[in-house]
């Protein structure tokens, strides 16, 4: 408490009074300048605005905001800097764009296991060499999603999707069966097509498979283990869940366009060819997908818990979980191989 004390004491004559007491009460005025910018950015949404503090090297404010009344009740952070009257707070827009996002897909998700968690994600992207282009899509799709009222991602999408890139990853309950690689399968087409419809920029679908116990809910666990996670990759990390996963699916879509070139189909700069080659390769396996055979031939079986890739004693794990990190086999030399073939075949 002394040494309290004593900061304050110091800190008075540098800051002056008048800083002093702004301090003490939270900057006020600056807090109501935030609280007007914030509403005036999501068109007329109210904000709680709280945890003000100024940095030097920032040369303006931090801060926490919070929507009021919103029906999902999350804290964000944002800064503000005063003398150029720059509000930096997109973190609400992200939350109210993946919830949309991950509207369009829940029911078909939900027709196959209604025990399931649902990432999503759009975020606009600028096409290779945009600096030469006379304006950057990338400023087009930012000023048209923060323009709209209400946020409505469908008419986003069709005036901008090119300029957007799409992120869906599915963890769901499913018995770990022949029956139940089929229905994955079928909901991965289904998922992928949907994906494919919006002529996206790029995209990326991962699915992950899970067989729990009864009474296991995978959105409960995740909201009671969330706030442990240092990074939004600890999800992939949690042993409590990741422990019961037998089925892994990722892959990518960057489709040819005429308006413009993309980097994730093109990878210039990168000098060695082969190289060049293997990475586009990973960056369009959704693009060469027509049929359910084509999907098992990215579909892998899990075993054992493994390790992360990359990890931290202070931060924690930030790689991406995959089957690098697992024992693991393809769906095509597994145990549940021939079965799935006779239920294919039987559909047809």
């Amino acid at each position: 408490m002394k040494k309290l004390l004593l900061t304050i004491i110091l800190a008075i004559p540098m800051m002056g009074y008048c800083g002093f007491m702004d301090w003490v009460q939270g900057y006020p005025e600056v807090k109501v300048k935030i609280e007007k910018a914030l509403e005036q950015k999501y068109h007329g949404d109210k904000f709680e605005v709280w945890d003000l503090s100024y940095s030097d090297n920032l040369g303006g404010y931090n801060f926490k905001y919070k929507p009021i009344n919103a029906e999902y009740d999350y804290t964000y952070k944002g800064s503000y800097l005063s003398k150029r009257d720059i509000l930096s707070a997109n973190s609400y827009m992200t939350t109210k764009v993946a919830y949309q996002w991950i509207d369009e897909f829940q029911p078909l998700v939900d027709k196959v296991s209604k025990n399931n968690l649902i990432f999503g994600s759009l975020d606009p992207q600028s096409p290779y060499q945009w600096r030469k282009m006379k304006k950057d899509p990338i400023d087009k799709a930012l000023h048209d999603l923060y323009s709209s009222n209400p946020v409505d991602i469908n008419k986003w999408i069709a005036e901008d999707h090119n300029a957007i890139a799409g992120s869906i990853s599915i963890f769901i309950a499913i018995p770990r069966t022949a029956e139940g690689v089929y229905e994955t399968l079928r909901l991965i087409e289904q998922v992928n097509n949907k994906l494919r419809s919006y002529n996206l920029y790029s995209y990326k679908l991962e699915v992950i498979t899970y067989d729990i116990p009864k009474d296991f809910n995978i959105e409960k666990y995740y909201y009671k283990v969330f706030p442990s996670f240092k990074t939004s990759h600890g999800w992939w990390f949690e042993e409590g869940v990741q422990k019961y996963a037998w089925g892994y699916l990722q892959i990518n879509s960057c489709t040819k366009i005429s308006e413009f070139k993309k980097f994730c189909n093109t990878q210039y700069g990168v000098e060695d060819l082969s190289t060049r080659k293997r990475i586009v390769l990973g960056n369009t396996t959704a693009d060469r997908i027509y049929n359910l055979n084509d999907i098992i031939n990215d579909f892998y079986i899990v075993n054992d818990f493994g390790q992360p890739d990359k990890c931290d004693p202070i931060l924690g794990c930030y790689g991406r979980w995959d089957t690098r990190s697992r024992a693991n086999k393809e769906l095509k030399n597994s145990k549940y191989y021939p079965q799935l073939e006779k239920i294919i075949n039987n559909q047809k």
